[in-house]
């Protein structure tokens, strides 16, 4: 069983990335640039959030929360991790609730002007890279520097091989999300050079031998042809 600092931990974990924007450099006192600074966090998780994640409503809530923690009114502090007390605490000394209850505020009403807010912003590599969490993780254990299949000297082929063999035989909930964020990098960035750049040069992700523009496709290709072969379609109807 989790431990209850466990538990708390992940219940947090919408805020924790919100407000990771603000770590090394504290929360600005000034609202115009605290609110520039949340901006691409806001709409990587206003993206997640889309996809079925959490949503900015419960980010919100969470930050509400350790602000109501944080409060005069407050008995105790107990539940809120001790990363975003200090953080809160550390940049905010006096009266950090306020702070934390406008920046709320400022998250939860974001989604009413999506559509203007998104139409002129210029995404970070830091909120692009939220797009791909199970490529990203999967690209960096297995074929990361010191990756798995780094250490076994195996072929691309050979190492999708092995990551299926670990999956299995739980792969509908694991290889159709990576097939997705193949498929979703390929949109977003059209050539080997952008390719290279935002996974190889920006993330520290690896791709073996293989060009990007290569590799990914042999990624989704592979998972695809495993999920035809082993997995056929089954579901119960509601």
């Amino acid at each position: 069983m989790l431990s209850e600092d466990t538990l708390n931990h992940f219940r947090f974990e919408g805020a924790r990335v919100l407000l990771s924007v603000f770590r090394g450099r504290g929360i600005p006192v000034v609202p115009e640039e605290r609110d520039a600074a949340l901006e691409p966090a806001i709409r990587a998780l206003w993206q997640a959030g889309e996809g079925g994640g959490r949503n900015l409503y419960e980010v919100a809530g969470e930050v509400r929360l350790i602000a109501d923690a944080l409060s005069p009114e407050a008995r105790e502090r107990g539940g809120v991790p001790a990363d975003l007390v200090e953080l809160a605490v550390g940049s905010v000394p006096d009266e950090p609730w306020r702070v934390l209850r406008d920046i709320a505020l400022q998250v939860e009403s974001w989604p009413s002007g999506f559509v203007a807010r998104l139409s002129h912003a210029t995404p970070t590599s830091w909120e692009l890279g939220r797009r791909f969490p199970q490529l990203g993780e999967f690209l960096l254990n297995y074929f990361g520097q010191d990756g798995i299949v780094t250490d076994d000297d195996l072929t691309e082929s050979e190492g999708l091989q092995l990551y299926i063999e670990h999956c299995h035989p739980i792969c509908l909930w694991r290889l159709p999300r990576i097939v997705a964020e193949c498929t979703e990098a390929l949109t977003i960035f059209h050539d080997e050079e952008s390719l290279s750049r935002f996974f190889e040069i920006e993330h520290g992700l690896g791709s073996g031998n293989l060009a990007w523009s290569d590799w990914l496709p042999l990624i989704a290709d592979t998972f695809t042809t495993h999920m035809r072969e082993q997995h056929p379609p089954h579901w119960v109807s509601a």
